[in-house]
């Protein structure tokens, strides 16, 4: 077991360095597709982005999350919910604000608004698996920061922080 886990870490380590770094702005034409998954709660994250201008980005968006508290010991019930988000999204690259003098690193804002569908459970009562439902539909309006590291010509790393999937997300971008 040792051995695959050295053997898995060695290949990781060859395929990262091997990729060459390649410059990261984010010009008009671009096109990226964004796949992600919530760090501090489980939440799978997509989106598209096109470039319309340099440094501006728009396209559309989904998301899925999901947190269930019956992980908690002591707690008396059981409360779960899940959030399935749909949207548009807009973002801007600041690499050139920034001037950091590195273009393998694109830093970014962002914004999505879009429906938000909510399921609450709560099961108040363990003996007989009595559990109240409640579904709401909402707007919402999704701040993010992030910032896309690259790995080849077309795949980046990404990482985000803002309200979505979850508080913190990460994954990976392929551009086409």
């Amino acid at each position: 077991m040792k051995k695959l886990k050295f053997s898995a870490l060695l290949f990781a380590l060859v395929v990262l360095v091997s990729f060459s770094s390649q410059a990261q702005t984010f010009k008009r034409g671009d096109k990226i597709l964004n796949a992600g998954i919530g760090l501090l709660h489980f939440g799978a994250y997509a989106n598209a982005e096109f470039a319309i201008e340099d440094n501006i980005g728009i396209g559309p968006m989904v998301g899925y999350t999901y947190y269930n508290s019956g992980f908690l010991t002591g707690y008396s019930g059981d409360y779960s919910y899940g959030q399935f988000r749909v949207g548009a999204r807009g973002a801007y690259h600041l690499g050139d604000i920034l001037n950091l003098g590195d273009d393998s690193i694109d830093p970014y804002v962002a914004v999505g608004v879009g429906l938000l569908f909510d399921r609450y459970g709560y099961a108040y009562n363990s003996s007989t698996s009595s559990v109240n439902y409640s579904t709401r539909t909402n707007i919402f309006i999704n701040p993010r920061a992030g910032a896309r590291f690259p790995l080849s010509n077309n795949l980046s790393g990404f990482g985000e922080v803002g309200w979505g999937a979850s508080w913190v997300t990460a994954g990976v971008s392929f551009g086409f």
